[in-house]
């Protein structure tokens, strides 16, 4: 089933694109989105300021990313992997579960995964501070 949803967002990526472009876009004045239609994803860009801090975002989103559709970055140059700080090998953000978070008959929407992005760069402050992650977890 999973895959069914998966190439049908593929069959219909422009109009699915749209869809998740438009519902950020209702929710998010910080980050602008594009669709880019030869690579077939939505590609974001913005700046999110914690404790006064901006703090540059990049993304992409699309069903041909895989079973995970978005790479969120941070491209500030400064995260180091680390396994206890929920990144994956490519220093995109780890923000849910692929398989429990987002279950076999679903996919997360983009502007779901929005204010994850906020929660995962508290959860990384605190880390740096106490050295230990105080965010929910699933150990990978």
């Amino acid at each position: 089933m999973e895959e069914l949803i998966r190439k049908h967002h593929m069959e219909n990526w422009e109009l699915f694109l749209s869809v998740q472009k438009d519902l950020v876009e209702k929710k998010f004045e910080w980050i602008k989105l594009t669709i880019d239609a030869k690579n077939k994803q939505l590609i974001g860009k913005g700046d999110i300021t914690i404790s006064g801090r901006k703090i540059p975002i990049i993304l992409s989103y699309s069903p041909f990313n895989g079973n995970r559709y978005d790479r969120i970055f941070i491209p500030d140059g400064q995260l180091k992997y680390h396994r206890d700080i929920h990144l994956y090998g490519d220093l995109s953000l780890c923000l849910y579960h692929p398989l429990i978070d987002q279950g076999p008959f679903r996919k997360i929407p983009l502007v779901k995964m929005i204010p994850w992005i906020s929660e995962w760069i508290i959860f990384y402050l605190q880390w740096k501070k106490y050295g230990v992650w105080l965010g929910r977890e699933i150990k990978h």
